[in-house]
């Protein structure tokens, strides 16, 4: 459904604790930067490496020439200042001081409560793969419309179909089943419709971030709007992988208005060579095998750098080829090794915010992943289901589990398999297990 960002804003502001919304020591929370706490930072660099400081030679090495860091007693104060900016993955000094600056006018024009609407100048639709920066776009002061495209397709069938509408059916009866939503089919065909829609803008916004959720829908969007019926007279995206001041960044639905209006100035256009390598990952992630992904994560895809480590983290939901379990099968029995027995809500924060390489699950995604886990004919976890909402769950791994993480036993062999990853059916009845080894990058089909 696509809405009104300014028809929003009212309610929003009246929200008593946005998503946005951490403590302050909550690692997620963004820390608004000065240019006085980081010259104070440089400072402190520079006299630990006049005193000789390890740590602080290693974090000089990283940025600064073997030159410069093998005649430590001639470094100075900007020596010390470009390290600090490239750890916050800027260019240089400047390029920090400009975006801490920038930041800390968007952070006055929002306190201020009448910031500047950015998309003004055209009539825009953003879309996002949901709707958690929806309000806080509104806050922000962003005026154009608002569309959410959630199909999660790190889940469930995404085969290869002979036209949209087959594939919106298998689509919308896994998410009515395994998700919940009996009115699934009358949604996603409004969501395509919406997409249709999107020419009647003069610009679209695409927000995304680079994990594996995040870059398969952004996959999608680019092969549906490849087709030149469907593509408004602009497209512009943003891939985010970082934030300056967020020690945790999950996603941009975790930033406040300010980061938001601070990101407007990182978009890039989408041009051609993006619509074709949309294509291109689309196809190979609904192909019914995983030779085309690989390939593509081989190559690289410099034109869209987020992709190929999101497809890698896709593919390594593979069984593998150690053990049969996928990555995050893999680190939830981790996570309870390490932890002990422990409460589901407290796992998957343990997951997503500490083990997972590139969060890319929800909660509701999360317990279906719990669920496998537990229900199997050899279970590798045990469920005290005592609480009626999943998050009350009480989790505890057998020795099964144990001896799965040892890499002494085998779930596929135990258990059987039949899930889907994208256009693959793995199904032990038909011999059609493909397993991933991390280490090689390499799928290999055992039956």
């Amino acid at each position: 459904m696509i809405e009104s960002l300014s028809g929003l804003r009212e309610q929003s502001l009246s929200t008593q604790r946005a998503s946005y919304a951490f403590d302050v020591e909550d690692p997620r929370a963004l820390k608004h930067l000065s240019i006085e706490q980081q010259k104070k930072r440089a400072k402190e660099l520079l006299k630990q490496w006049r005193t000789g400081l390890s740590s602080a030679l290693d974090r000089g090495s990283k940025h600064l020439s073997a030159t410069s860091m093998s005649k430590v007693d001639k470094l100075k104060l900007s020596d010390a200042q470009h390290v600090i900016a490239r750890e916050h993955r800027f260019i240089n000094w400047s390029a920090f001081k400009a975006h801490i600056e920038h930041a800390k006018i968007e952070l006055q024009a929002i306190k201020k409560g009448n910031p500047i609407a950015l998309d003004a100048d055209m009539r825009t639709l953003h879309i996002r793969c949901g709707s958690d920066i929806q309000h806080t776009l509104s806050v922000a002061g962003f005026c154009g419309d608002f569309m959410s495209f959630p199909d999660p397709f790190v889940q469930g069938p995404v085969p290869e179909t002979e036209n949209l509408q087959d594939f919106i059916k298998i689509r919308a009866g896994f998410i009515k089943e395994a998700y919940n939503v009996p009115n699934a089919l009358n949604g996603m065909t409004e969501d395509y419709d919406d997409l249709a829609y999107a020419k009647s803008y003069e610009r679209v916004m695409l927000w995304f971030e680079h994990d594996s959720y995040d870059q398969l829908i952004f996959a999608r969007l680019l092969d549906f709007f490849r087709d030149k019926k469907y593509r408004p007279q602009q497209m512009q995206f943003i891939c985010v992988t970082h934030v300056p001041g967020v020690k945790i960044f999950n996603g941009v639905g975790q930033l406040p208005p300010e980061a938001l209006r601070v990101l407007w100035r990182q978009f890039n256009y989408v041009e051609e060579k993006h619509y074709q390598l949309g294509h291109k990952v689309w196809q190979a992630v609904t192909a019914p095998t995983p030779e085309r992904l690989v390939r593509i994560t081989e190559q690289g895809t410099p034109d869209i750098p987020t992709m190929s480590g999101a497809l890698i983290r896709h593919l390594q939901e593979l069984p593998s080829e150690h053990n049969g379990l996928s990555l995050t099968e893999q680190l939830t029995l981790q996570i309870l090794k390490d932890k002990g027995d422990i409460n589901a809500a407290r796992l998957f924060g343990w997951y997503t915010n500490h083990y997972e390489p590139l969060t890319f699950l929800g909660d509701t995604g999360y317990w279906l992943v719990l669920n496998q886990l537990a229900n199997a004919q050899y279970p590798a976890i045990t469920i005290d289901r005592k609480g009626e909402l999943p998050k009350d769950w009480q989790v505890t791994m057998t020795d099964i589990g144990s001896d799965l993480l040892a890499d002494s036993s085998d779930w596929v062999s135990m258990n059987g398999i039949d899930r889907w990853l994208g256009g693959i059916h793995l199904n032990a009845e038909s011999s059609n297990v493909w397993r991933y080894n991390s280490q090689t990058g390499a799928a290999i089909k055992k039956g």
